[in-house]
């Protein structure tokens, strides 16, 4: 093959074909139907997007709610338990105070 038959099987191959009829109507179309997918699919995304970090937020805060709550509770019991402790030491010492005997000196025990 010389260089004049390779030139004109290049000239064939890459000459000007004409389109079937409906091929233009048919790539817009699909064009067109590919745009409102990509569209809607956009839009699923977004929504899953904004449904996902609305139920984040919405947990989180709960959370914290419910951490809170429980530090309050928590400080609650503290302070009871100490006024409970503060009580049963005034108790107590009342007690020691009341089982103190003076026993005079000198006096004999038992009767003796």
């Amino acid at each position: 093959m010389d260089e004049q038959d390779f030139e004109q099987q290049l000239r064939a191959a890459l000459r000007p074909l004409e389109a079937p009829k409906g091929l233009a109507d048919r790539i817009v179309a699909k064009a067109e139907s590919r745009s409102r997918r990509n569209t809607r699919q956009i839009w699923v995304r977004w929504g899953a997007l904004t449904a996902m970090l609305s139920i984040g937020t919405f947990g989180g805060l709960k959370w914290n709610e419910k951490r809170q709550a429980s530090q309050i509770e928590a400080r609650r019991a503290a302070e009871q338990f100490s006024i409970a402790m503060a009580i049963t030491t005034r108790k107590v010492a009342k007690i020691q105070q009341n089982l103190v005997v003076e026993v005079p000196l000198g006096s004999s025990r038992g009767g003796q």
